[in-house]
């Protein structure tokens, strides 16, 4: 009887890599680690760049790798050996066939992906309650949104009860100056001109959806409060001196919000009253699980895998429902070169 897929299952917990490629890492209180992967089945990467090697492995069900007598096939044609690359995108088909006591077994069928990375841009919203001009930027997210998946945002707050300690450590690092509405694209790019400011999407939908170097995975498990969060990094092209800076936000946060544009009649929020009550502050910041402007990357070679895992307890006040995961990786000057989101237990590949 042939093997299963079952460990593609986990593979993809565990951010479409191989965990015995995983590096420790800093993450200042937070705990990383690598993990030993359970291998049972056919096992390899669910998506990878142009040209980068993807490994091909069949173990039985006591975790010992079958290397004899074994066949792989790629889109139903035999290949030699138990690696493939491609210079295209596609999604291709697996199996493999291999002797089992005499007996020739065949495992399930699965399938992979070769990409080119898709570029998240990133929105960061510098934000306060406090803030009667701060809804604009709210809006304008929304519209972007309602254009365009390819978007990672973040709401840094201020001067009220959902401010963090490190938002002056990040304005700092970033150059952003004080005051409210303050918003970037990418960490570094101003977003928003004029008084009151006015926040063009087109802006940001110029960036959204291009083609990136730079592929992010994420995936995560939560037991309790305890989650460990996979981190996956590839590139076409060599990278240094670069960062990995990954954050966790909140949606649901009901707050009184002081508005400006109640009247308004060209505004969303015109007749919503000043304050808003109740309004729902979305894509907050409520933790860094690197330093907050970055962990370094060690230099990583073209089409090569940088994994890392990351540990941290949830607090009791967070709504678990309502949490995401935004990963970044940002070059030396800080600028965004791409992004990724996921909610918790959310895997997200190569895409």
């Amino acid at each position: 009887m042939g093997l299963s897929l079952r460990n593609l299952f986990l593979f993809t917990l565990g951010v479409i890599l191989f965990s015995s490629c995983s590096e420790k890492e800093d993450f200042s209180s937070f705990t990383s680690n690598t993990v030993e992967p359970i291998n049972i089945g056919l096992t390899y990467r669910a998506a990878s760049l142009r040209n980068q090697e993807v490994t091909f492995r069949v173990y039985d069900d006591q975790s010992n790798e079958i290397v004899d007598n074994i066949t792989f096939y790629v889109d139903g044609a035999p290949i030699v050996g138990n690696t493939f690359s491609s210079d295209q995108e596609g999604v291709f088909s697996i199996y493999a066939e291999y002797e089992d006591q005499g007996t020739l077994s065949t495992t399930d069928t699965g399938s992979f992906s070769v990409v080119i990375p898709t570029k998240n841009v990133l929105v960061e919203d510098y934000t306060g309650t406090w803030c009667g001009y701060c809804p604009a930027v709210s809006a304008a997210v929304d519209a972007v949104q309602a254009l365009t998946e390819h978007i990672s945002i973040v709401a840094l707050h201020n001067g009220d009860d959902l401010s963090l300690a490190i938002e002056p450590d990040i304005r700092d690092g970033l150059g952003i100056p004080s005051g409210s509405p303050r918003a970037r694209i990418d960490r570094t790019i101003v977003w928003g001109l004029g008084t009151p400011p006015v926040f063009p999407t087109s802006d940001v939908l110029s960036l959204a959806g291009i083609d990136s170097p730079v592929a992010i995975g994420v995936s995560s498990i939560l037991n309790g409060r305890s989650l460990s969060v996979n981190v996956s990094v590839a590139s076409e092209q060599a990278l240094a001196d670069h960062k990995l800076v990954v954050y966790m936000t909140e949606d649901g946060l009901l707050r009184d919000q002081t508005n400006y544009y109640d009247n308004d009649q060209s505004s969303p929020y015109f007749g919503q009253g000043n304050p808003m009550v109740d309004f729902e502050q979305k894509h907050v910041l409520r933790a860094s699980l690197t330093d907050a402007i970055g962990d370094p990357i060690p230099a990583l070679n073209a089409l090569t895998d940088y994994t890392t895992q990351i540990s941290y307890t949830v607090p009791e006040d967070f709504a678990l429902d309502q949490l995401h995961l935004v990963v970044m990786v940002v070059d030396q000057n800080n600028l965004a070169v791409n992004t990724q989101h996921a909610a918790l237990e959310e895997t997200v590949v190569y895409e």
